[in-house]
């Protein structure tokens, strides 16, 4: 992974650059953000299913 550069060092059209470079990368990081949320919520769903029993759901005893 890359170091993130001295900003202190760095001219204005130099940071400039990196701004027009990193600009476009904004829509991803948001719809990536987006995903690991529906992504997370789907495994909290799916790992509460998984901890039912015949306890704590209707399912029969037989299929604990």
């Amino acid at each position: 992974m890359d170091e993130i550069p001295d900003l202190e060092r760095l001219s204005v059209a130099e940071k400039d650059d990196l701004i027009r470079e990193l600009w476009p990368l904004r829509a991803l990081v948001r719809q990536l953000r987006g995903e690991v949320e529906k992504l997370q919520a789907k495994v909290q769903e799916l790992e509460g299913r998984g901890a039912k029993n015949s306890h704590n759901s209707s399912k029969p005893p037989s299929s604990d």
